[in-house]
């Protein structure tokens, strides 16, 4: 690897060391993460590119930056796994006021004012289609295990629990189409610059805004999965104090919150689980089954927890309306 990265990209690696989930190395100015990209395209590649240059542009904190080969191109290859080197920026640490709502909220506004073409990582008006090809291959699959025996401990959780989640996934959609129908987006609601799955951890851990975890997507995406988070961590305790800092930064449509509901509604966190445990090696699948075996365990707890949601929202601003599901468990 060493010897790769220096002939590719004229450095001169000292050191490498773990950084966050990445490995990472020193040269005499810069420290560079060595990122796995196998699973996006070049063109993915330099779109994320673009959304980089666009932040820092901007005067976005801590936004690593992709480096160019000796040929100008964004990967290189080592043992057949394809990569990308991003710069680690000079870290200047947390505001004295840090708060991850109002930074988040600034983080999309400029994400908003990107003037390029955003096609590959697109995922503005998709969710829709996304979903229902997703629910169609986990329902092919399914149908496929119900007919087969014996079954494994597993295999029996998602066998006896797709109906239940297949419905849920029928009412995110339906929610999702009302919404469109019969509510007007606003320019909050206008595609930004998003991540593929927004924590409390995703800007801690490296320490740093990676390019290659963004999408081009409505914003509600990654106030859904860390509302989605939230609840993985602290069971049904809201974090309001995020949702209030970012909706006085950026003030928020009736539409943007039903567009966070119909996510929260999508159990996209049952999807990954049964897909992660069907792809993973065997020595990893114990992870995921007492992963779903949780979930299982506290799926009244979760209906509860995006009722409440409903109910918080219309007390706190007095003015955005959620159509409620009936069928939920009431807050």
């Amino acid at each position: 690897m060493k010897n790769v990265i220096e002939e590719t990209f004229g450095l001169t690696v000292l050191q490498f060391f773990d950084y966050g989930q990445y490995k990472a190395f020193r040269t005499r100015r810069k420290i560079c993460m060595i990122v796995p990209v196998s699973h996006l395209e070049e063109d993915e590649l330099y779109e994320m590119y673009q959304m980089g240059q666009h932040l820092l542009e901007n005067k976005e904190r801590n936004v690593a930056m992709f480096l160019l080969t000796k040929q100008g191109t964004l990967s290189f290859y080592y043992e057949k796994e394809k990569f990308v080197l991003l710069q680690v920026p000079f870290y200047s640490g947390p505001s004295k006021v840090y708060s991850l709502g109002r930074s988040l909220a600034q983080f999309h506004q400029k994400g908003r004012t990107l003037a390029v073409k955003i096609s590959k990582t697109n995922r503005i008006g998709k969710w829709k289609s996304l979903w229902e090809q997703r629910l169609d291959q986990l329902e092919v699959f399914w149908r496929g295990k119900v007919n087969i025996q014996p079954l494994n401990h597993f295999d029996k959780m998602f066998v006896e629990s797709f109906p239940y989640y297949l419905g849920l996934c029928e009412n995110a959609i339906q929610y999702l189409v009302d919404t469109e129908i019969d509510d007007e987006p606003q320019p909050v609601d206008a595609a930004t610059i998003c991540h593929h799955r927004f924590t409390s951890e995703t800007w801690k851990s490296p320490g740093c805004k990676i390019p290659t975890e963004w999408v081009f997507d409505h914003a509600g995406r990654d106030l859904a999965e860390y509302i989605r988070d939230q609840f993985d961590k602290n069971n049904e305790v809201f974090d309001a104090a995020f949702l209030e800092d970012y909706d006085r930064t950026a003030r928020l449509s009736s539409f943007f919150w039903r567009l966070v509901y119909s996510r929260l509604l999508f159990p996209l966190h049952y999807f990954e689980c049964i897909e992660n445990y069907y792809l993973s090696k065997e020595e990893y699948r114990e992870e995921y089954e007492k992963k779903l075996e949780k979930m299982l365990q506290e799926s009244g707890k979760y209906e509860r927890y995006i009722s409440s949601f409903s109910s918080l929202l219309s007390m706190r601003t007095r003015k955005i309306y959620l159509p409620r599901i009936h069928w939920l468990s009431p807050s």
